[in-house]
């Protein structure tokens, strides 16, 4: 029963420290939108180990062109953060099209310098007014392996 506790408690402090310290931090803590205009999901364990991750968190919200200007700036403010330290990334190019039904999507995705042994990826995808920003940490070890995953 005391290392349950214990591992439980790992658990819950390795995903409140998940975003710390990131410009991105103000969105997920409901500062930027307010939380109870989002939708915001949270997965860890085993759940998305089948996804090489370890910690998977997003928000989804309705956004104006002034808020999904904003959110950019931010994590493209913590993408250059960490530039700093692994120079060696690139950002991913942007994608903007209109699908079948002629909605404008938008997807942006960043890769950001590993925590430890832990890979960090920040991503977002706007259609029309919806705007859903993810965070997601893990052993993937890039952008192309985390698309690969998700297009299985």
């Amino acid at each position: 029963m005391r290392k349950i506790l214990i591992l439980l408690t790992l658990m819950i402090c390795n995903q409140i420290n998940a975003q710390t310290g990131m410009h991105i931090s103000a969105l997920f803590e409901g500062k930027i939108v307010p939380k109870r205009q989002m939708v915001e999901t949270r997965i860890s364990g085993k759940a998305v180990s089948k996804y090489k991750l370890t910690f998977f968190h997003s928000v989804r919200f309705q956004a104006d062109e002034a808020l999904v200007s904003r959110i950019e700036q931010l994590a493209a403010a913590d993408f250059a953060a960490n530039s700093e330290k692994v120079r060696q990334r690139k950002l991913e190019n942007s994608v903007m099209r209109r699908n079948e039904q002629g909605r404008k999507t938008f997807t942006q995705m960043y890769e950001l310098a590993p925590r430890g042994t832990t890979h960090r990826f920040l991503c977002f995808k706007v259609v029309n007014d919806t705007m859903t920003v993810i965070y997601l940490e893990g052993w993937v070890a890039s952008l192309d392996e985390l698309k690969k995953i998700f297009n299985d």
